[in-house]
Parts: structure tokens; C-alpha cells; sequence
């Protein structure tokens, strides 16, 4: 996985998941890698199936939606200044204070669960999360998940 300039925002200051998601959705369809309708469908998709993690020592959210919003597979990433509240994965009641956010824009659902074990697999270490959160940069994002994702 490279995250491409363009597709990332380090140290975003944001007021709510909304807000993340419509700019993150946003670069998406700016750089034409996802239909018009993506950020909708990310919104409509959170609400259904929440993507926050309770990963330590700060939350992880990994919205994505079906393979047919996307024309080419990429991803997004945003580090918060703050965390935003997303509903934790597999509830509808439960908050998870998220300060990383992966947007996944993958056609088929084979490459989404590919790429969400993959990560699951980076962001269960305490330590690779606490540096995720401090990166100042996109290479150095890249650097740091090279090979491992």
C-alpha cells in the first residue's frame, strides 16, 4: 500500500467523522478515483456498519463501500489533531474516539478484505498506532508502512 500526496491529511482538525469522511470522499473524487456518489455511500455504509476500532492507545476507523462507487482502487488516510467519534464495528451504541482514519477505495471485495487484514494486522500494534498518529508527513507515512501492509 503507497498513499498517494494527494490522498492524505496529516494532522486534520475536524469536528465530526462527517466531516473527515466528506474530505477525505472529496480528494477521492477530485483526483478520479471514486464516482460522484462515494461520499454518500460511505456515510449511508457507517451508519449500517461502523468502522470504528478500539485499537490502543488511540482509536482507528477504516470506512470503505462497495467496489461499485470506485473506478480505480486507492486508498485515503487521515491523523486528527483531536480525535472524532465513530460508532465502534459490530455496534450501534458504542463510541470509539478515532484519531486515524484509512478510506478504502477498492473495486473488488476480494482486494477490501485483503486490505482490511492487512491492516488490522498494522494497527493491532500499540506502538505502530502511537507512530501513525505522530507522522508529519506522507512519505514518512509511506516509509513506515512499506512492506508491512
Amino acid at each position: 500500500m503507497r498513499i498517494e500526496e494527494e490522498l492524505a491529511i496529516i494532522e486534520l482538525e475536524a469536528d465530526s467523522k462527517e466531516q473527515v469522511l466528506q474530505l477525505l470522499g472529496s480528494r477521492l473524487i477530485d483526483q478520479g478515483y471514486v464516482k460522484e456518489g462515494f461520499i454518500e455511500s460511505i456515510l449511508k455504509r457507517e451508519v449500517a456498519y461502523p468502522t470504528g476500532l478500539p485499537t490502543e492507545p488511540f482509536g482507528v476507523a477504516i470506512p470503505h463501500t462497495d467496489g461499485d462507487m470506485v473506478h480505480r482502487s486507492t486508498v485515503a488516510f487521515a491523523s486528527l489533531k483531536k480525535p472524532v467519534q465513530f460508532l465502534m464495528m459490530g455496534t450501534d451504541d458504542k463510541l470509539v474516539d478515532v484519531q486515524l482514519i484509512f478510506m478504502l477505495a477498492l473495486k473488488s471485495p476480494d482486494d477490501q478484505l485483503e486490505m482490511l487484514q492487512k491492516l488490522m494486522g498494522l494497527i493491532q500494534d500499540p506502538e505502530m498506532v502511537s507512530k501513525l498518529v505522530r507522522i508529519e508527513s506522507v512519505g514518512a507515512l509511506n516509509e513506515l508502512v512499506a512492506g508491512k501492509v
